[in-house]
């Protein structure tokens, strides 16, 4: 739920592989950089409409003035629904529609010809839609709210020709409500029980469920001192019939609030034509406060220092050399170095090297939690109680070391002039070792570094103009997936994935593109995805405004999706039509 509406984006950056030396923390397996337009960029007015199929919809107006010759500033509102899958296997059927609302402000200031402040407020508020929950006594939907805000800062300023220096601050809240209504069996709610159903969480199934009690491995059954104050516990309770047919209910709570505020000073100095330094460093205080995820508040700090620099012995030779530290009180500190040469074989080609390691360290609720949703004003009370956490669901590992990423890869850039293409390779060998992996025993989930995967493969995309009229893309990729420790290392990958495209501008302002979209789905239980996109815009005037009209005709060639969850399984989503219409008028000047 990014408070940040589509048309505010300029360009989306992405940069496989890990580079924390240039992006900071957790950047492991990709970069994605999200870049939105500078308020002295856009129109003054702008207002959009956009329905689909499933229910699609989203809305959109944006304002933007000068208050006076230095300060430019843009307001965005937003509003965007989908109503989701058709069909679901998960219990609860295809429930998972979303509905989130958007309020961006931002101002940028030149504060002199060499200084400038760029300032963003945002906020949302989403509903999302829930089908599934671990509760198998869940009586409604476990739907989801969400509301975030948000406050950027970006400060530049030169020094001199040769010297920049730039202050990031930003500071995002997000509070989640997250709770249903469930009726549980008496005995599962007992004050001397629920001690004993976290400890034995197969014991705690098999009796709240009126399973076999007998199946129960004896690694996993309580000692006879525990049995007997269960026994004791259903006695209180009228026998095991009655404790087991009647119920106490009450609504689970796993509401919780989040904070975050960082500052990052950079500091960039170019000392000649052959040298360039890029350093700095940063500071990021996080805040998490919920009963049902870690039974109060918790809390983490990371501090971190960068730095980089390029060589340029010649024009035709750059050399690389950067290294990122963390130092996070949620674990032990880490190191990642990155190196990298590029070499000019001539003005239009050139081939490079890079070497770089990443880390990922573990989050709040991996190390800390204690995720034992809290039933409140729980009806009749059990035992004279009425606000119970009965399970323990999930619990975090203060042991947990940082996940790591070793990557190597050999480039080769080519601009192929004389027919408008650009053809871009790259080869890699990545290996990822203390993944992070759940181990799901019935209720009871725990974190550990116990997996790792090994990834090469080979990547290519090319963009080509063929004049005024013509332009297209073209993306393919191979992946072997090997060596991987446990199944979640296996799911959700494709062994070969690419895109392409084509588009062509006509006369009177009209234009039509063509793309499709492939993956080959490896992973276990994992199928096969392709959708193919027409898409047909028109620039015309809506009265004296300009505007532009598109719409795109979608197929899905599989409208079936399968995911895999170590708390539940395999389940799929899918759609009862394969083909699906989105038109979109805009309106701006």
């Amino acid at each position: 739920m990014l408070p940040v509406a589509v048309e505010d984006i300029d360009r989306i950056e992405v940069t496989r592989g890990p580079d924390s030396a240039s992006y900071g923390p957790n950047s492991l397996m990709a970069i994605i950089n999200i870049l939105t337009k500078r308020p002295k960029d856009v129109e003054r007015f702008m207002a959009s409409v956009e329905v689909g199929s499933h229910y699609a919809n989203e809305n959109t107006v944006r304002l933007a003035t000068r208050l006076s010759n230095d300060t430019h500033v843009a307001a965005t509102a937003n509003t965007a629904r989908n109503s989701g899958y058709d069909n679901a296997t998960l219990r609860g059927g295809a429930h998972d529609s979303t509905d989130v609302r958007r309020l961006n402000v931002r101002a940028q200031t030149d504060l002199s010809a060499d200084e400038s402040l760029e300032l963003q407020a945002a906020f949302a508020h989403a509903r999302r839609e829930y089908n599934y929950t671990y509760d198998p006594f869940v009586l409604d939907y476990p739907d989801q709210t969400h509301e975030e805000v948000q406050f950027n800062a970006k400060w530049t300023k030169a020094l001199s020709a040769t010297h920049e220096l730039q202050i990031r601050a930003y500071h995002d809240g997000v509070n989640t409500n997250y709770d249903w209504r469930s009726c549980w069996p008496r005995v599962a709610l007992h004050p001397s029980v629920t001690p004993i159903l976290n400890k034995y969480p197969q014991f705690a199934l098999a009796l709240i469920t009126g399973g076999n009690l007998n199946a129960i491995s004896a690694i996993n059954v309580p000692t006879q001192a525990e049995i007997n104050q269960v026994m004791a516990a259903i006695a209180s309770l009228g026998g095991i019939g009655p404790a087991l047919a009647l119920n106490a209910c009450g609504t689970v709570n796993l509401n919780g609030q989040d904070t975050r505020s960082q500052i990052e000073l950079q500091d960039t100095y170019v000392l000649s034509d052959t040298l360039r330094f890029v350093s700095g460093l940063g500071l990021r205080y996080q805040d998490a406060n919920s009963v049902g995820y870690f039974g109060g508040k918790v809390n983490n700090q990371v501090r971190w220092v960068f730095g980089h620099v390029e060589y340029r012995p010649s024009t035709a030779l750059t050399f690389n050399l950067g290294g990122y530290g963390e130092s996070n009180s949620l674990g032990p500190g880490t190191f990642s170095p990155r190196a990298a040469v590029n070499y000019h074989l001539s003005d239009n080609q050139s081939v490079r090297a890079v070497y770089s390691k990443g880390t990922r360290t573990p989050d709040l609720l991996e190390a800390r939690g204690k995720m034992a949703p809290y039933m409140e004003d729980v009806t009749p009370p059990v035992m004279g109680v009425s606000n119970i956490a009965p399970l323990v669901i999930f619990r975090g590992n203060p042991a947990l070391r940082p996940e790591r990423i070793a990557s190597f890869e050999l480039g080769h850039l080519i601009a192929l002039r004389q027919w408008g293409m650009t053809v871009d390779t790259r080869v890699f060998s990545e290996r990822l070792t203390n993944l992070i992996s759940d181990a799901n025993t019935n209720f009871d989930l725990s974190a550990s570094n116990n997996g790792s995967v090994k990834l090469d493969g080979f990547e290519t995309q090319a963009n080509w103009d063929l004049g005024a009229e013509w332009s297209g893309w073209l993306g393919y990729s191979y992946l072997l997936n090997h060596e991987a420790t446990n199944i979640v290392e296996q799911t959700q990958w494709s062994r070969q994935s690419g895109s392409g495209g084509i588009s062509r501008a006509f006369g009177n302002r009209w234009r039509a593109s063509f793309s499709h979209y492939f993956s080959s789905g490896n992973g276990i239980n994992e199928k096969l995805y392709e959708r193919s996109d027409l898409t047909l815009s028109h620039d015309l005037m809506f009265g004296p405004l300009p505007a532009t009209a598109m719409l795109v005709v979608g197929y899905l060639h599989t409208p079936v999706v399968n995911t895999y969850l170590s708390s539940v399984g395999y389940f799929s989503h899918s759609y009862n039509s394969r083909l699906n219409f989105n038109g979109k008028v805009r309106v701006a000047f």
